[in-house]
């Protein structure tokens, strides 16, 4: 069999995973796949039916769900436990300027929309001798779902171990004729574990769209300090658990809405580009011979018709374009049901906190096992790329740890609320710590501030008690003559005030 040969489970979730790509992508994607999504019309010609899909508007909702649910789950900076010695390895772990956070985003993003994601740990080709290089490192090299295409395991020592895996990759070139030309070869990287032992070997295509591929360069055995790998350094990423079985992925039934929302786009626009215009019509004009030479139209034009004539327009009544636009509204409604929770317009009743995160808490249950299941497989990620240079015996050993924010709903405590809770902090039926940690719930404190600092803070910005008054003292008093000129001064002791 060729080495492109696609593993059965992959040949059977392909067609989802091009759904959800096509819709992610846009509607330039959706176009360009033709009558695959919008079936064409019956005795048109491809120029005909190509305007009819190109009238249609794509609503997006794939790519907001998805963008939204990784943005949820990256609002916060991962939290990450590394070695310090190498803790720079994180601004750059491709060596292709590309960081710890940039990567796990990534990650995330692919297997929220297609619940599928690699990642392999490689180590680039020593330089030649007396030649220094500080990127002789382990990296991280991901790839996407559709790009896995076959994978076999094998119970080894109890344990379900890796043994087969061919990847696909797009090699770039110069053309030998054109130095202004980039050309693109599809290769497929071979790694197998043989007798325990891991070797990787690449097939390249013979020319640009051939698909006839030939063994590149010979084999590569993968070391690690002289001593060779006894295990593939690749990782799958699901949105269940880390494991290569393949997963149903979550957004499917949305791509499925979103194309049918799409296909009521197409023809909803189709109908209004047949129907917009008001179209005249004539019965019993005076024509000569046979009744087919034209009629002009225009503000010098007159018609004459016969004694039974009648002309008027013909203007679209809409009753059939109304249940269109119906089916696109209910599709909307169920976009949002099944995951598409951005899409819904604001209520116009305000809601708390606490109503807020139980209306999401079915989708924030999937969201979560997804975030728990990211942070599984790029622990295991970044384990084998501390073990790779290090001396540690073997990856688990590693002191790695990868965090992910889960608290998905950014949603304020309202002002009812607050002031309900300050009632009661002034009434003594809470503490001030319960009180503080309402605050922090419903986002109304500074990151990294708890409830002692704020308590410091606060008495800290208390104003100075006033200072006492000044005991009495004696007091110079000026009389006046009837002059207006001085007659005389004395001195009299103060008579502090009465008590009130």
């Amino acid at each position: 069999m060729p080495v492109d040969t696609k593993r059965k489970d992959f040949v059977e979730m392909e067609d989802k995973w091009r759904r959800l790509r096509d819709c992610y992508e846009g509607r330039d994607a959706v176009l360009k796949a033709g009558e695959k999504y919008v079936p064409s019309l019956p005795a048109k010609d491809a120029t005909e039916n190509e305007a009819y899909r190109k009238r249609g508007s794509f609503y997006n909702a794939v790519q907001r769900t998805t963008n939204g649910m990784t943005g949820a789950v990256f609002q916060e900076a991962p939290e990450v436990e590394f070695p310090e010695t190498i803790k720079t390895y994180l601004d750059d772990v491709t060596l292709t300027n590309i960081p710890f956070e940039m990567f796990a985003q990534e990650a995330g993003r692919e297997v929220v929309l297609m619940s599928r994601y690699g990642v392999m740990v490689d180590m680039p080709v020593p330089p030649p001798e007396g030649i220094m290089s500080s990127d002789v490192r382990p990296y991280l090299v991901g790839y996407k779902a559709e790009d896995i295409i076959n994978w076999r395991t094998e119970r080894i020592g109890g344990r379900q171990v890796l043994t087969y895996l061919v990847l696909r990759e797009l090699i770039e070139y110069v053309d030998p004729k054109d130095p202004f030309l980039c050309l693109t070869l599809c290769q497929y990287r071979v790694i197998r574990l043989v007798n325990g032992v891991c070797a990787v070997q690449l097939y390249r295509e013979k020319g640009p769209g051939q698909k006839e591929y030939e063994i590149f360069g010979g084999a590569v055995i993968p070391t690690r300090r002289g001593v060779a790998l006894n295990f593939i350094p690749f990782i799958f990423i699901c949105a269940k658990n880390a494991t290569p079985d393949l997963e149903t992925p979550p957004l499917i039934d949305l791509a499925d809405v979103n194309l049918g929302h799409w296909r009521n786009s197409v023809d909803y626009e189709y109908g209004l580009h047949l129907v917009a215009l008001p179209t005249p019509w004539v019965s019993g004009a005076r024509n000569s011979g046979d009744g087919r030479v034209p009629m002009k139209m225009g503000p010098s034009v007159v018609w004459e018709l016969d004694v039974q004539g009648e002309a008027g327009m013909l203007e679209f009544q809409g009753a059939g374009l109304a249940a269109i636009v119906t089916a696109m509204e209910e599709k909307k409604k169920q976009m949002a049901v099944l995951g598409g929770r951005l899409l819904e317009d604001p209520s116009s009743v305000q809601e708390t906190a606490s109503a807020v995160r139980m209306r999401h808490a079915s989708e924030h249950a999937s969201l979560r096992m997804i975030t728990q299941s990211l942070e599984v497989g790029l622990t295991l990620v970044l384990q084998i790329l501390v073990w790779w240079d290090s001396t540690l015996v073997k990856p688990l050993d590693a002191e790695v740890s990868v965090e992910l924010n889960k608290d998905f709903l950014n949603v304020k405590a309202t002002a009812q609320e607050v002031t309900a809770a300050l009632q009661a902090l002034q009434a003594g039926k809470i503490s001030f710590d319960t009180w503080y940690n309402f605050l922090a719930t419903g986002d109304w404190t500074r990151d990294d501030v708890d409830a002692d600092a704020e308590g410091k803070e606060i008495e800290a910005e208390k104003p100075p008690e006033p200072k006492p008054a000044p005991p009495p003292g004696p007091v110079r008093k000026t009389v006046l003559g009837p002059d207006g000129k001085l007659k005389y001064q004395i001195t009299e002791e103060q008579t502090p005030p009465a008590a009130a």
